[in-house]
């Protein structure tokens, strides 16, 4: 097994997916190859497992060819649950169904989409009297961190809940919350005791406790926001308050970190509300936001309709602020499903109320002209994916869907570079008959592969197959670009989130690098490192372009190219706009582009506080005598998806 690392792929592997043993020490890379692949392979019978496939992604996972989404490299092969990377957060007959499943897939570090159409939630129940939280544990050894909730001693009577120190006991505490004023209010007393305290170690997940206070935090927030709700219906925003309420809390637990996409018709009359929920930047910042568009919208634009030119000016009017909302296109998004959709964070994938995610990307650049390698690749990749679709879940509302649907994602990343190998810029790569023709044959051969292994295992055929995920922190280990994204610039200051309490930040300090708190999130450094990208020692640097030179045609032109040759799911991307963009340029091009694609994002290329990027010259570059370290993302543009 050859593994070529990427600049800082050793450092986000150890980071991020190198396990604990039971001795203390931590896997290397052959370890959790091992792991991935025999875990995945063994979800299925001996028998459905192909002579030398074992070898064969053995050996492919482990020079990076091949990589499974970030949660089969920390989960598969363990007795984990939590397999999967996103969810579609449903609503049911009660609040609970859908705070509590937020709840437990985000404490499982889960990224979850929600929709908040009128016409989903309308149905909720009102909260029926006011509840108030009260607090007991004086004697935690946290105590004085919430020492300010903490009240009298415990009730003779009254509703008493002892917070088990599990997940389950968290989210069994919120949804008595929300049951409690749907069932007409009352005072609800949380005895925090038994949670373990902050920098406890989380065996089952892993990283580090953070003790009872955000739990307590969420609680009185989710409190607050259900009083002001009594006697009347629940607005898109009071319940995307709740679930900042709840990511913000899970965010609080180290490497448990939350992810979410709020999603709502443009047809809703408090739309223009909810595309203006994140002017402010401090507010919401758990969550991306897209507005649902479909045929109808297009079409009443054209018409002139009222509703709908107004809601087009405010999508454009946003997306020139800070990037959002975008667009989400139900009319192509539903094509060939039968159920309610609703996006995942990063808009790579749609999916059914409570169905998970199911990915694994093909490192393209670890190919480049090799054709015949690609496609072995995707057939591959089809294959761990299916089986990956047994792996074991706790809701049996997710099992039921899983079951349906064997939804996967074959994904791509190094995109920029296997244009490059080709002899193309990035620019060019979407005008290229020859390079559609043959992205359409790698994803034919993923979605060949998929319907023939699903008839050998008795199950439904994947309903959808192919999609491009950002790919985060999985683009790092090999150091190439990100989905389909090209490099952000040739050289640029890298901002990279770690624990506080993480060893490895000593080691970036006595570098020399500049380390700060993180301003969105608390327990979490900042680490600044000057960077030039290693694309520039692999190919011709007259063919390679950086984003603020390809223009947003091209930019968004790449998307939808992507789309029609390969995507049956969705493809997430960001098209970097320049602040000098005129309005009248990004309208026309969002106008002409929005029918074409499933999901699109544009985010304003301007610097922001502790943004992931910051461009440089190459002159500020060698003064500061920088490191080599690629561009892969290891969250959203906006910040709101470091899933792992």
């Amino acid at each position: 097994m050859s593994t070529i690392w990427g600049p800082i792929g050793r450092t986000v592997y150890a980071r991020t997916y190198s396990r604990r043993r039971p001795d203390g020490t931590h896997e290397d890379w052959p370890d959790t190859v091992e792991r991935v692949v025999n875990g995945n392979c063994d979800l299925v019978a001996a028998e459905f497992i192909q002579d030398g496939e074992r070898e064969r992604l053995t050996e492919l996972i482990g020079s990076m060819a091949l990589l499974p989404a970030g949660r089969h490299l920390w989960q598969a092969g363990t007795d984990s649950l939590h397999t999967f990377n996103c969810h579609h957060t449903g609503w049911g007959q009660t609040l609970r169904d859908h705070a509590g499943f937020l709840m437990s897939v985000s404490m499982c570090g889960g990224g979850s989409g929600s929709d908040y159409s009128d016409s989903l939630i309308s149905a909720l129940p009102v909260p029926a009297g006011k509840v108030e939280c009260r607090f007991a544990a004086p004697t935690h050894a946290d105590a004085g961190e919430f020492a300010h909730r903490l009240g009298s001693p415990l009730p003779p009577d009254g509703a008493v809940y002892r917070v088990p120190d599990d997940r389950q006991g968290w989210c069994e505490a919120l949804c008595r919350l929300t049951d409690l004023a749907e069932d007409g209010g009352g005072i609800i007393t949380f005895d925090v005791t038994d949670v373990r305290p902050r920098g406890s170690l989380i065996r089952g997940f892993g990283g580090t406790a953070s003790g009872p206070g955000p739990l307590i935090e969420m609680l009185v927030d989710v409190a607050d926001v259900l009083n002001q709700c009594v006697g009347r219906s629940f607005t898109s925003g009071d319940l995307m308050a709740i679930d900042h309420a709840i990511a913000s809390c899970v965010i609080a637990g180290n490497v448990r970190r939350s992810a979410l996409m709020s999603v709502k018709s443009w047809r809703d009359s408090d739309v223009l509300d909810f595309i203006g929920c994140k002017q402010d930047p401090m507010a919401h910042w758990t969550t991306n936001i897209s507005v649902i568009v479909d045929r109808d919208f297009f079409n009443a634009l054209e018409a002139g309709d009222p509703q709908a030119n107004v809601v087009y000016e405010a999508l454009i009017d946003g997306m020139l602020a800070n990037g959002e909302p975008g667009i989400v296109n139900y009319t192509i998004a539903s094509e060939g499903e039968s159920g309610d959709l609703c996006p995942n964070p990063c808009q790579e994938i749609f999916l059914e109320p409570f169905e998970p995610c199911c990915l694994g990307h093909i490192n393209l650049a670890h190919f480049g002209n090799d054709f015949q390698g690609a496609a072995e690749a995707a057939r591959l990749m089809a294959r761990f994916l299916v089986r990956a679709t047994h792996s074991p879940v706790e809701d049996p509302r997710q099992r039921e869907v899983l079951e349906r649907n064997r939804r996967i994602g074959v994904g791509i990343l190094g995109y920029q570079e296997w244009g490059l190998a080709h002899g193309y810029k990035y620019s060019q790569i979407h005008k290229s008959e020859i390079m559609g023709a043959k992205l359409s044959v790698i994803g034919y051969q993923a979605k060949k592969a998929a319907r023939e292994y699903a008839a050998m295992l008795s199950i439904p055929a994947p309903i959808k197959t192919t999609c491009v995920a950002p790919t985060g922190t999985i683009s790092a280990l090999p150091g190439v670009t990100a989905g389909i994204h090209p490099i952000f610039s040739r050289h640029f200051v890298r901002r990279i989130r770690f624990a506080a309490d993480d060893p490895l930040v000593q080691d970036h300090i006595d570098q020399g690098r500049h380390v700060e708190a993180d301003i969105y999130s608390a327990n979490t450094v900042v680490v600044s490192i000057p960077c030039a990208d290693p694309i520039l020692d692999e190919y011709d640097e007259n063919l390679i372009e950086q984003a603020d030179e390809i223009s947003l045609a091209d930019l968004l032109g790449t998307a939808a190219f992507v789309q029609r040759c390969y995507a049956d799911n969705s493809v997430s991307f960001t098209a970097n706009i320049s602040p000098d963009l005129s309005r009248s340029h990004l309208a026309a091009a969002v106008l002409h582009y929005a029918p074409l694609v499933k999901g699109l994002t544009v985010f304003p290329d301007v610097s922001r506080p502790q943004s992931p990027y910051e461009r440089i010259s190459k002159t500020a570059y060698e003064m500061a005598a920088g490191a080599e370290i690629g561009q892969a993302m290891d969250a959203c543009s906006t910040g709101a998806c470091p899933v792992r």
